[in-house]
């Protein structure tokens, strides 16, 4: 007669946090460098989601001075390579953020001196392409400037591209360039090449800016589409999300990683000096 084989109940698994709170220069930084791994909070250890890898995309979504342009400013200081897109051409933070905007690049227009022996000799750039347009003639030269940073950025490879305010780049009215963005979302992985999108509102733009993210964060907002349309893309309950949201403080934000078994990461960037 052969006996059951009797086996240990495995242990009860710990509390699972939702989300957890990371200081931006101590904690989230050293997170998404892959130095942070894990966490201990009231005596648990909790495992934090994957760091930031070459190639990963950033979904940033909130309503206007919720700090978007912060976070990304901040952000964008752990890589090498940066264009940041203005349309606007009057971004406030990307102006104090002490990159040297540029009105033209490869093959149109070389880049100043400067900027063109640090890329030679490998060190960090980080540029803004934008200026004001206040004629039709400047508004297709700008639209013609912007074309041109996204094309420059998918051919050279291992850029990060920010591109402020998605809307109205991807505008049928505007700019028109939301295809050439979602090329880049979709393919550019390969080349480590990686994007921000910042908009204010996710049914807005295509859905490739947050399905194809890593990293998609919301800021405070009462805007209930806005959140399911975020939690649809990630992976999350939206009524989990909006109990969240509902909570966060002005000017915080809650990163949500693509890794549905990570918790979320709420934290505060700094303002940009």
């Amino acid at each position: 007669m052969t006996m059951p084989v009797t086996r240990p109940a495995p242990p009860p698994a710990g509390p699972r946090r939702n989300v957890v709170y990371l200081d931006w220069e101590r904690e989230f930084l050293p997170w998404l460098t892959g130095k942070l791994r894990r966490v201990d909070r009231d005596g648990e250890r909790i495992p934090l989601a994957p760091a930031w890898k070459p190639g990963e995309h950033w979904a940033l979504v909130g309503p206007t001075g919720e700090g978007k342009s912060t976070l990304a400013v901040g952000t964008l200081k752990l890589r090498k390579w940066v264009l940041a897109l203005d349309p606007k051409g009057e971004d406030e933070t990307l102006a104090a953020s002490g990159y040297v905007r540029v009105t033209g690049l490869p093959p149109r227009k070389r880049f100043p001196k400067e900027v063109q022996k640090d890329l030679d000799e490998g060190r960090p750039v980080h540029l803004i392409v934008g200026a004001q347009a206040r004629t039709d003639q400047e508004d297709l030269a700008l639209q013609e400037l912007m074309r041109d940073a996204i094309t420059y950025a998918r051919h050279s490879g291992g850029w990060t591209l920010y591109v402020d305010e998605f809307e109205l780049l991807s505008s049928q009215r505007m700019f028109r360039l939301g295809p050439n963005i979602e090329r880049m979302l979709i393919t550019a992985r390969r080349d480590k090449t990686s994007v921000i999108t910042s908009f204010q509102a996710a049914a807005w733009v295509s859905k490739h800016a947050t399905r194809q993210a890593t990293f998609c964060c919301i800021f405070p907002t009462r805007d209930r589409n806005m959140i399911k349309a975020v939690a649809e893309s990630m992976g999350r309950d939206w009524r989990t999300l909006a109990d969240i949201v509902d909570e966060l403080p002005p000017f915080h934000v809650l990163v949500i990683h693509k890794n549905i078994r990570a918790p979320m990461v709420m934290t505060k960037a700094p303002k940009v000096a």
